[in-house]
C-alpha cells in the first residue's frame, strides 16, 4: 500500500522538518518498530517546533550537538541577533566547527 503524500510544512523551515521527520522514521524502521510507531515518530517530529519545544529534546548523544545548536541559536535570537548569524551559529555548531566556551 503507498502512502499518501504528506504536506510538506509551510515556512522557512517546512522542508527541514520534512526531511528531519523522514530520517527519523528511517531509523524506527531499520529498528524494526511497528507501523503505528513509525507514523507517530513521524507525525512527532514534523510538527515538533524547537523553538517552543527544546525541553522536549531528548537527552541522550544522539541529540546532544543539535540540543545544543537550538539553546545557543534562542539565546542569540533573544539578544537580537540576525537570521543570518542565527543560521551561521547554527551550521557552525552541527558540523563541529564552533569555538569552544572560554571563561571570562
Amino acid at each position: 500500500m503507498a502512502h499518501p503524500a504528506p504536506k510538506i510544512p509551510e515556512g522557512p523551515h517546512g522542508k527541514l522538518r520534512y526531511d528531519r521527520a523522514k530520517r527519523h522514521a528511517a531509523a524506527a524502521k531499520a529498528k524494526s518498530k511497528r507501523s503505528e510507531e513509525i507514523h507517530a515518530i513521524f507525525k512527532r517530529v514534523l510538527a515538533f517546533d524547537p523553538f517552543k519545544d527544546t525541553d522536549k529534546i531528548p537527552n541522550d548523544s544522539a541529540h546532544a550537538k543539535y540540543k545544543s545548536a537550538i539553546v545557543h541559536v534562542k539565546a542569540a535570537k533573544a539578544k537580537g541577533a540576525s537570521a543570518d548569524e542565527i543560521h551561521s551559529m547554527y551550521e557552525r555548531i552541527m558540523s563541529g566547527t564552533a569555538g569552544k566556551h572560554t571563561k571570562a
